[in-house]
This record gives C-alpha cells, sequence and structure tokens, in this order.
C-alpha cells in the first residue's frame, strides 16, 4: 500500500467532509486504499479521543460537584469555625480557645464539653513563657475550672518566682477527651510558638472521644482514628457525620426513650465491662503510648519541651463499679460469703473479713469489689502499704474503666524515659497528702475529679517539677515565693464557685454510675438565698461565671460587705486578666476599706492595660495625698483628658498644683473647676489658697 507524505495526510483531513475517498484519491493522485486506510485511522482516533473526554468528565463531575458543594458549606459555614483558637472580639491582639472545638470530637452526644477563658497574646511577647496544658476534664478543672484549676495554682507561683516575664498559661483541658484529641491539636498549639505543654491525661482512654469503649470509638485501627480526625476539616466530611450521628440517634430512639438528664460522662460509655488485661484494654493502652509518642516527638521537633504527669484517683473511698467474674463462678454464693465479711468487718472482727475475703481470691482473685474490701481490712489492721496495693488492684481490676489503672502510670514512665521527658510524681505527692498514703475523699470529690486542695497540690507539684528540670530559667530564686497558705488564701475560688461546684457534683453523682442505670430521678436543687439562686443560675448557664462574679461583687459593694466584694473582683482578675473593669473595681472597694496601698496597685495595673479616667485619677490621687503631686499630676491630667467634666478630678489636679507653687495651672484649672460647680465652697476656698500663694510669691493677683 502507497504510504502518504504529510501533506498528503493533511489534503485528504482538509477534502474528508466533502469528498469520498476514490474522488479525493483521484484528486492527489494516491492509493484508493491508502486514502480509505488514513481515513479509517483518522476516525478510529477521533472515537479514542472523544471516549477519553467523556470519561474525564464523568470521573470529574463528582469532583467538581463534590468541590462546589464544599465550597458552598464553606460560604454558609456549615459546622461553625472548629478551628482550635479564634481572635477575642472584646480584647483585640488576643486568642482565645474556640469553645466550638468540641465538635470535632463528639458527634452523638447531646453535650459538648466546656472549654477554659484563657486567652493568649497574637503575637508572642519578647522574653515571655508560654506554657500549654493539655488532658481531659482534670486538667480543665472540673467541677470548679476558672481559678480551680491545676494551670491556675501554677500560675500564682510563677508569677511570683518571674515577675519580670510575661508568664502565659493556657488551659486546653476538656471534659471526655482522649489523646487522640490531644493529638489532633498539637500541631494547631506548636503553631503559637509555645515554650512547654503539660500533659495530664490518662482517666480516658477507654471512654474518652475515640476511646476503644467510648460510644465516639471508630474501631481497631489507630491510622484510621487519626485519619478520620484530619477529615474533620472538611465541611462535607462533618455532614456526612452528622447525618450518621442523627441516623444513629433516630434508631436508638425507636428502640426505647433515652434518659433526658444522662451526663456526658455517661453518654460516653459504649463498652461497660472491659476486663483487665483484655484485648480491648491492651488496645487501649497502646494507642495511649503511641499518641504520647507522636505528641513528644512533635513537639520535640519545634523545640517545645513536654512535661507529663502521673494521673491520679480515689481509691480508699470510691467502691469498684463494676466487678466482673469468671464464668464458672457461683455468682450469688459468692456475694453471700462477701457481705458476712462486711459482717465481720462492722463487729470488728477484721482479722476473720480478711481470711474470708482470702478464701474468695482463691475461688476468682478477678473480683475487683473483693480486693475493695481486703484492701479495706488491711487498713483496719493497720497493715497501710498491703492495703494501698490492694485497693489500687481493685481500682485495676474495675470493668467500667473511667479511671486509669495502674498501667496508664507505668506507660507514662516508660515513655518519659524513652524520650526523656521529664514526670511529675503526682501520685506520691497525693499519697503524701493522705491519711495514712491512702487516696480518698480526703483529696478527691468522687472517683477521679480532685478537690480545691487536690487541684492546688497539683498546681504545686508542676511548678516544683519544672523548677527541679530547669523550665523557664537554670535557678527559680527561692526568695521570691511565698508561703503555700498565701497562695490557698490567694487562689481566687470563693463560695460562689464553691457552691456551682458542688451543684455539678451532685448532678454527677445523681446518675449512672454513681446510681443504678434508668434509677436516676430529676435533679432538684431549691435556691434558700439569693446567693443560691446566682449559684443556681450560673450552673444553668443562664449567667457566665464573670457575670455572676460581677454581679455578688457589686452587691456585696452595696452591702458594705468590702472584704467580700474584694475576693469577688480578685477572682475576676484572676480570670480576666486582660479587662481592667475589675481592677479598678477592686481598686475602689480597698479605697472604702482603708487599703490605700492594695488599691494604688490596682489603678496602676489596670492602666497598663488600658488607661482609663476613673484609674487615672484616683491613682493620680493618692499621689497627692501622700505629698507626691509631682507624680500625681500626670495621672490626674490624663484622667481630665479621657473625661473633663470630673469634678473631683479637677479639684484634685487644682490642689496638686497648688502644691508645687503652679499658679497659672491652678488658675486655669480653678476657672474651669468653676464652670462646673460656680459658686461652690471647694472654689471660695481654693481662690483663697490661690490668692495667698500668689501674695506669697509676690505675684500680682490679675495675672
Amino acid at each position: 500500500m502507497q504510504s502518504l507524505t504529510t501533506k498528503q495526510q493533511q489534503q485528504i483531513a482538509a477534502l474528508s467532509d466533502s469528498d469520498s475517498d476514490k474522488k479525493i484519491a483521484k484528486k492527489l493522485g494516491v492509493d484508493p486504499n491508502a486514502v480509505q486506510a488514513f481515513r479509517r485511522n483518522q476516525q478510529m482516533s477521533r472515537r479514542q479521543k472523544r471516549e477519553r473526554i467523556f470519561r474525564l468528565v464523568m470521573v470529574a463531575l463528582p469532583v467538581v460537584g463534590l468541590a462546589l458543594f464544599e465550597v458552598t458549606l464553606r460560604l454558609v459555614n456549615y459546622g461553625g469555625n472548629l478551628a482550635l483558637f479564634v481572635p477575642k472580639e472584646e480584647a483585640p491582639g488576643l486568642s482565645r480557645i474556640n469553645e466550638n472545638v468540641g465538635r470535632r470530637y463528639f458527634a452523638s452526644t447531646e453535650i459538648l464539653p466546656e472549654t477554659s477563658n484563657d486567652v493568649f497574646a497574637v503575637t508572642k511577647p519578647a522574653h515571655s513563657f508560654r506554657i500549654f496544658f493539655l488532658g481531659g476534664s482534670s486538667t480543665f478543672g472540673y467541677p470548679y475550672a476558672h481559678n480551680g484549676s491545676m494551670s491556675k495554682m501554677l500560675g500564682q507561683r510563677l508569677a511570683d518566682y518571674f515577675p519580670e516575664r510575661k508568664i502565659e498559661i493556657v488551659n486546653l483541658g476538656m471534659p471526655a477527651i482522649s489523646s487522640f484529641s490531644l493529638l489532633d491539636m498539637i500541631d494547631e498549639v506548636l503553631a503559637q510558638r509555645p515554650d512547654a505543654v503539660v500533659i495530664y491525661a490518662g482517666h480516658n482512654e477507654f471512654y474518652g472521644a475515640l476511646g476503644v469503649g467510648s460510644t465516639e470509638s471508630l474501631g481497631r485501627s489507630r491510622t484510621l482514628i487519626n485519619f478520620y480526625l484530619g477529615l474533620q476539616r472538611w465541611k462535607t466530611v462533618l455532614l456526612l457525620r452528622d447525618g450518621l450521628a442523627k441516623l444513629q440517634g433516630w434508631l436508638a430512639s425507636t428502640a426505647g426513650p433515652k434518659d433526658a438528664g444522662s451526663t456526658l460522662m455517661e453518654q460516653m460509655v459504649g463498652d461497660a465491662a472491659i476486663a483487665y488485661g483484655s484485648e480491648t484494654y491492651r488496645r487501649g493502652l497502646d494507642f495511649y503510648k503511641a499518641n504520647l509518642e507522636e505528641i513528644i516527638v512533635r513537639a520535640k521537633q519545634n523545640n517545645v519541651r513536654v512535661l507529663l504527669s502521673e494521673v491520679v484517683s480515689n481509691v480508699r473511698d470510691q467502691e469498684p463499679f463494676v466487678s466482673l467474674y469468671a464464668p464458672r463462678v457461683d455468682l450469688a454464693g459468692f456475694q453471700k460469703t462477701l457481705e458476712a465479711g462486711r459482717a465481720l468487718e462492722s463487729t470488728g472482727r477484721y482479722d476473720q473479713a480478711l481470711a474470708l475475703y482470702d478464701s474468695l481470691a482463691a475461688i476468682d482473685a478477678g473480683s475487683a469489689i473483693l480486693h475493695f474490701r481486703r484492701g479495706r481490712a488491711y487498713e483496719l489492721l493497720g497493715d497501710y502499704e498491703t492495703s494501698r496495693a490492694t485497693y489500687n488492684r481493685a481500682r485495676d481490676l474495675d470493668g467500667l474503666r473511667f479511671r486509669a489503672s495502674t498501667d496508664i502510670n507505668r506507660v507514662l514512665h516508660e515513655v518519659a524515659q524513652s524520650y526523656s521527658v521529664p514526670i511529675v510524681a503526682m501520685a506520691t505527692a497525693f499519697e503524701a497528702d493522705s491519711p495514712n498514703g491512702l487516696v480518698g475523699n480526703n483529696l478527691m470529690l468522687e472517683h477521679l475529679h480532685p478537690n480545691l486542695r487536690g487541684y492546688f497540690i497539683m498546681g504545686r507539684e508542676i511548678a516544683r517539677t519544672m523548677q527541679q528540670h530547669g523550665f523557664i530559667a537554670e535557678k527559680w530564686d527561692e526568695a521570691r515565693s511565698r508561703p503555700d497558705s498565701v497562695y490557698w488564701r490567694e487562689r481566687g475560688v470563693t463560695p460562689l464557685d464553691d457552691e456551682v461546684a458542688r451543684i455539678r457534683i451532685a448532678v454527677l453523682k445523681n446518675s449512672w454510675p454513681f446510681v443504678a442505670k434508668g434509677s436516676s430521678k430529676p435533679f432538684a436543687y431549691t435556691p434558700r438565698s439569693e446567693f443560691e439562686k446566682l449559684a443556681y443560675s450560673t450552673w444553668r448557664r443562664e449567667l457566665t461565671w464573670e457575670e455572676a462574679h460581677v454581679k455578688l461583687a457589686e452587691d456585696f459593694s452595696r452591702q458594705r460587705r468590702f472584704r467580700e466584694a474584694a475576693a469577688e473582683y480578685e477572682a475576676l482578675i484572676l480570670e480576666t486578666p486582660f479587662n481592667v473593669s475589675p481592677y479598678v473595681r477592686a481598686g475602689l472597694v480597698y479605697l472604702a476599706m482603708g487599703e490605700e496601698q492594695r488599691a494604688y496597685q490596682r489603678f496602676l495595673q489596670s492602666i497598663k492595660i488600658e488607661p482609663t479616667a476613673e484609674a487615672c485619677k484616683y491613682a493620680g490621687s493618692i499621689l497627692v495625698q501622700r505629698q507626691n503631686p509631682i507624680r500625681g499630676i500626670p495621672y490626674l491630667e490624663r484622667s481630665l483628658i479621657l473625661n473633663p467634666y470630673d469634678k473631683q478630678a479637677r479639684y484634685n489636679l487644682t490642689g496638686a498644683y497648688l502644691l508645687v507653687g503652679n499658679t497659672a495651672k491652678v488658675a486655669a484649672h480653678l476657672a474651669e473647676l468653676e464652670k462646673l460647680t460656680p459658686n461652690s465652697q471647694q472654689v471660695v476656698e481654693l481662690k483663697k489658697s490661690l490668692a495667698s500663694l500668689r501674695a506669697a510669691k509676690g505675684e500680682s493677683a490679675n495675672l
């Protein structure tokens, strides 16, 4: 067959739409078969090209559609902003924790966890030291939060040790999250240039968000779980997740009514019987260790120091929630013998009770409640070391894994040693502060949340460990530290916080697992005073924490209960150090109490944040009263710039210029004061003083 030149092929292509193969061959003087073959190949090539384009369009259409759908969801801001940090609108230049961030981790629960109100500078200040706390509800400070958390207790001490440095502490603790959430947060934390990260976590590895026994669990693959968390940034994935959660909730509702009073703690439990040493138990430990290791590696890559802490729980005064037994055990007989042992305890026959318990251990040594009773018998017999070990064993065997087992602290020490990370010996500290070394209700509110004393110890021990390992500075000046009694007195937790915490714990203990499932009664709280009404409104979130404390402080001030009012304002200062108002209000209360120096300090602190007419007036007036008008005048001048109609500031400034002998300034401000208060006795007296000063200086009265 004749070969066609490139030019002939181009001519055939140009004639293809109008002529037949024979006509084209005749015009060009070529073989008709060659023309036919070329045109056939050309048609096939076109067909293949169209098919490729069609396939490409078919593949691209859903991708483009999905992209457009994602863009639409972003435009309508579906699900809200899930970034860890957002700007604090009322305080430009500061960032805060996004209260909506919990939506990343909780799809099927109705309650989102709280977040702290901590803020930090968008632009990190020079010579500052920035610390982020990561963990669950104990890190958050539940049920106190705010000034009752370990991070705030630490902050008190660091402010004394390093007054010349800006110490920023941001508490990212969030109830019911596991180490998966901490790992998910770490890159956003590191982007804020922290100097240190403190981790107190471990109780939530089974029932926290994405924990192995949680209702939010995603199964056995750690890689899949972390991939899923990464996808949460896509609105389409969020919509799909929420849709599946609603479908799951609808299917669950068809199976029976849901307890409307269930707590977040109750809603998170998927598997209420996880045996010690089981595959699920081991997987939880493995996930925990791997997540901690990855957090530490990323922190070290960014030259950020990490501080780990042992976790603590109530072993003496919290019976195990669920005891698991071997299949062969006669449960009724076992329980009967246990009750017989209790009866022996009640009559003081502790050794006989222990012997009975030991006989049961020979039948089944896996019963958590059995070891709890053995621990109590050893305690009553005075063998506290064995008692502590046995109480710990009872906690470890508890099938309902709300409390971290001994293995969690073992993993923490393994990780700390492997990565040369310091660890806070928190369990040792709690035991040292407990009668006979048995941690119970002396430091704990229920199964695992510390009371105020417990959180105070946490802050103290974290500070000590930081000092030992040269955080912030190699040497800490011990002369700057104050006694523990002072830090305790100035902790910024008031009776209002105590009452709100009491309500929260009462609600918690009114629900499963503290009471049998389905048998909890609606929580009842009847306020008997205005104070209790305020606490109740705060618990119901009808008032913010800040609003409640402001209201209480104002009530105390009106009642002239200045000491109590001052405590409320001091609490507000600790919690909202960027807000000038509580500094000024505290200063006024201290003036009413006759504590001029404390008042002066608070006015100066408020001026550093933002000069206000009121703070400048009082700071300047105090200096004038101390016969230091040279320093007081600039404050009073600034006050009048901010509020030219303040008669008291004008009067005090006129008096200050009298003290320094500046008759021109006295005359000028006296003229302005006379406009504000014509014919007042103050003006008359000031005129006399001005006349006397001019006479003494030999000045004309007309000047």
